[in-house]
This record gives structure tokens, C-alpha cells and sequence, in this order.
């Protein structure tokens, strides 16, 4: 969650890393031995380091999402179930990628925006974070509940209850972002230098534990073992009934399961590690400075969820292509002969049309298959 950092930005804290709500400080100055620990090379690596990345995932993820917001909002037709998260999901990262240019320009120079930006997009930073990553969760629990336990109209996969559930996440996501509302201000040290961070008087040390544990247990472990949960599940069933297309589909559930650890296990890991030199479990300067550097850049490697995850979920699905497939006719059919462009959407129409009448044969088929094979656990539902 994005709340914490030291009150003192002497040596190596910087603008970004106080009010953006990460959840690490660079000085621990609880510590003596620490207060001569200074880290301007942490600091000045992130000036230059932080900024291009951000600006590199600001444009990826805004053209991606964008894209797939467009796509998803002209062609998917009443919302399917799967695309209702995968919608929202689009909406999260962008709103979450639209916070990123404030902590770069603040990383480079310092806050300059004043105090109702400060407090805004630190709470629209928080909640985005959480909230993405809350959608891929539901996205595999609506695959799951459609293949494992799915029946023609499941009770619990029903567009009312997938809107419902949408509305708990960001609820949820409102809620972990409270610390942002209320406690990040913004705060001059030296006198002209505006930071933005949040000030928790005097219970600085006991806000960083709590945040780093919330964001380890809600943002990376109990979502993580869902996914591994859900698509196990899930490859079991396929591997059981060997439906057509099983090969690939097994794939697409290690990828994503996969994606999810490797951009988020790094990150997640180095959170860990500071809270643990924290306690003076371990480490000294240089071990402290090791692990600024390796938070910086496993941090942003973090982000490119933003921009890959969305794509990857997108393109999972063959109906998902087909719409793409249809946009890009519309929007090159722009630049052809009048016939020739009506033509080309037309048939891409149709091919979107017909596809989704085979993935929903071959789910049928396939529910079919899991009725004779467990006869208590109904058929397949519809994708």
C-alpha cells in the first residue's frame, strides 16, 4: 500500500519513495548505527532510473489498456461474465499508470503539484494497486467456477453477482486506501522542497510493518495461491477429459500463473527483506544499500503488470482476438475503398460471430463430457 516513509528525508528518501505510499524508507535512522549510512548513490541512481522507467510503463500501459478498453466496449456484447472483470481490470491499470508521471516528475525534482494532488494520487495510486491485482484473482475464480464446478447457469456466474463483485473489490481497494485519504500530506524540508508522504506521528516504525505485511498478504500471497488453487484445478479437469485445444490451454494457465510470480515475487521478497533489517535481523550499510537498489528495480519490474497481464488475459481468448481482429478493420478500413473496408468488417463480424458459437459448442461439449465423468458436479457452463 502506498502510505509510508521515514519523516526525515536527509539522506537517500526521496519524494517518490515517501508520499507514493511505498512501503519502505532508505535511512532507518531508528538505528545509530544507521544515521551515518548515507546512500546519495541509491539516490541518484532512482533520479534517473525511476523516471525513464515509469515514462516507459506510462506509455506501454496506456496505449495497452486503452486499446483493450476500446475493444472490450464497442464489441463484447452485454459484458460477458469473464469480460466484466477483464474490463474493470483495464480501468484499474489505468488509472493506476495515470499516477506514474506525478512520482517520476516528483522522483526527479520534487513535489510540485501541492496538497490536494498529493493526497489524490497517492489514494488513486493505492487503490489501482490493489484492485488490479484483485480483478486477476477474480478472473480465475470465474474460470474455475466455469470449468470445475460449472453448470449451463451456475448460480454464483451471473452477470448481477459479477457486477456485485466487481463493486466489492474496488470497495475493498477503497478501504485499504483510507492511510492515503487521511494521512498523506504534503511537507517542505529544506525550506522550497515539497515532499508528499504520509505522517504518522511518531508510529512511523509500526505503519511500515503493518503496510508491508498488508501488501505481501493481500497483494501477492493469498492471490497467488488462488491462481495456483484455481488453475490446478482447472488442469486437472482438462487433462481428465482431453477436450480439443487441451495442449494450449494447459499453457495459457502456466503462463498466467507464471507472469503473476515473476513479476510480483521479486518485489514482494525485498519488502520482506527490509522489514527483516528492520528488526536487525540481519544486515549492516552496505547490505541496506543492496537492497534500496534491488527495491527500486524490482519495483518496476512490479509495475509491468500494467501493461502485460491485461494482454495476456486478452489474448487467451480466441474471442478476444476475433474482436481485436474486427477493431482493426474498422480503424484500417478507414484508409481503403469505401466496398473494401465494409467488406473486410463484415467478415471479421462473422469469423467473431461463428467463433464464439464454436468455443461455446466446445464448452458444452465438454460440460458434457464432465457430467458422464462426475455425474454430481453438472455440466460445463457457457464461456
Amino acid at each position: 500500500m502506498a502510505t509510508t516513509a521515514s519523516l526525515l528525508p536527509l539522506t537517500t528518501e526521496d519524494a517518490r519513495s515517501e508520499n507514493s505510499s511505498f512501503l519502505y524508507d532508505y535511512d532507518y535512522l531508528d538505528d545509530v548505527a544507521f544515521m551515518l549510512c548515507r546512500k546519495d548513490a541509491v539516490l541518484s541512481f532512482g533520479k534517473v532510473f525511476l523516471p525513464v522507467f515509469y515514462s516507459l510503463i506510462f506509455v506501454l500501459g496506456l496505449g495497452g489498456n486503452l486499446l483493450l478498453l476500446v475493444v472490450l466496449l464497442r464489441y463484447v456484447p452485454r459484458r460477458r461474465l469473464a469480460e466484466v472483470y477483464l474490463l474493470n481490470l483495464a480501468i484499474s491499470n489505468l488509472l493506476f499508470v495515470v499516477t506514474l508521471p506525478f512520482w517520476g516528475i516528483s522522483v526527479a525534482w520534487h513535489w510540485v503539484f501541492g496538497s490536494f494532488l498529493c493526497k489524490m494520487v497517492s489514494t488513486l495510486y493505492t487503490i489501482n494497486f490493489y484492485s488490479g491485482i484483485f480483478f486477476i484473482s477474480c478472473m480465475s475464480l470465474d474460470k474455475y467456477l466455469e470449468i470445475v464446478h460449472a453448470r449451463p447457469h451456475h448460480r454464483l456466474r451471473t452477470r448481477a453477482k459479477s457486477l456485485v463483485l466487481a463493486a466489492i473489490v474496488w470497495a475493498t481497494a477503497l478501504a485499504v486506501s483510507i492511510p492515503d485519504m487521511v494521512l498523506v500530506q504534503t511537507h517542505e524540508n529544506p525550506k522550497g522542497v515539497w515532499n508528499c508522504y504520509a505522517d504518522f506521528s511518531g508510529h512511523g516504525t509500526i505503519w511500515k510493518f503493518f503496510l508491508r505485511f498488508q501488501q505481501n498478504l493481500l497483494g501477492f500471497l493469498l492471490p497467488l495461491l488462488a491462481m495456483i488453487f484455481f488453475y490446478s484445478r482447472i488442469g486437472c479437469v482438462l487433462v481428465r477429459l482431453r477436450p480439443p485445444g487441451q495442449g494450449r490451454a494447459l499453457r495459457i494457465a502456466a503462463a498466467l500463473v507464471v507472469a503473476f510470480f515473476v513479476l510480483w515475487f521479486p518485489y514482494n521478497l525485498t519488502l520482506f527483506l527490509h522489514s527483516l533489517l528492520d528488526l536487525q535481523v540481519f544486515g549492516n550499510c552496505e547490505v541496506s544499500q543492496h537492497l534500496d537498489y534491488a527495491l527500486q528495480v524490482t519495483e518496476s519490474i512490479a509495475f509491468l503488470h500494467c501493461c502485460f497481464t491485461p494482454i495476456l488475459y486478452a489474448f487467451s481468448s480466441r474471442r478476444f482476438r476475433r474482436y481485436l481482429k474486427a477493431f482493426l478493420a474498422a480503424v484500417l478500413g478507414r484508409h481503403l475503398a469505401p466496398g473494401t473496408a465494409q467488406a473486410s468488417q463484415s467478415d471479421c463480424s462473422e469469423s467473431s460471430r461463428l467463433t464464439a458459437q464454436e468455443e461455446m459448442t466446445g464448452m458444452n461439449d465438454l460440460g458434457h463430457r464432465q457430467a458422464e465423468n462426475s455425474p454430481d458436479k453438472g455440466a460445463v457452463g457457457n464461456d
